[in-house]
């Protein structure tokens, strides 16, 4: 499946993460934000695209894993992360985001000019694979 441009592909989604897991068939992190959308994320690195304010956010949200001993892939990204958090992003890069002034444009209250803040989008997967294929026949098995 291929995603097509979006909004968010261009801009960046900065609706709140309500939980991430890491999916083992796949090989994937799977992020689900509040708005509904769900974006994957195939390594480590690409997390190096989000501002350490969505990184500590994400640390916040709800993790999810099925691996019972806690050894796999995705339970190491969550201990590195909270490792990151707690030394303040020492050896992991983040992204940066700006502030822009508009000049001419002033708030309805407070009359001072606006100021916007602008990030880059995220490094998400763009093709995201399926599950696997079922065998042919295999619904003449299946029973209720």
């Amino acid at each position: 499946m291929e995603l097509g441009s979006s909004f968010y592909d261009q801009v960046g989604n900065k609706s709140e993460v309500t939980c991430w897991w890491y999916e083992h068939n796949k090989q994937m992190w799977l992020i689900t934000r509040k708005s509904g959308h769900r974006e994957y994320y195939a390594q480590e690195a690409q997390f190096e695209s989000w501002t350490k304010i969505d990184l500590k956010s994400l640390l916040c949200a709800h993790f999810y894993d099925p691996e019972p001993n806690q050894r796999g892939r995705g339970w190491a990204f969550h201990a590195r992360l909270e490792r990151e958090v707690k030394s303040n992003f020492a050896t992991m890069k983040t992204a940066k985001s700006e502030i822009h002034r508009n000049p001419g444009v002033r708030g309805p209250f407070t009359k001072r000019t606006i100021k916007s803040a602008i990030w880059p989008p995220t490094d998400k997967e763009k093709i995201i694979p399926l599950a696997r294929k079922f065998e042919k026949g295999i619904l003449k098995n299946f029973k209720f």
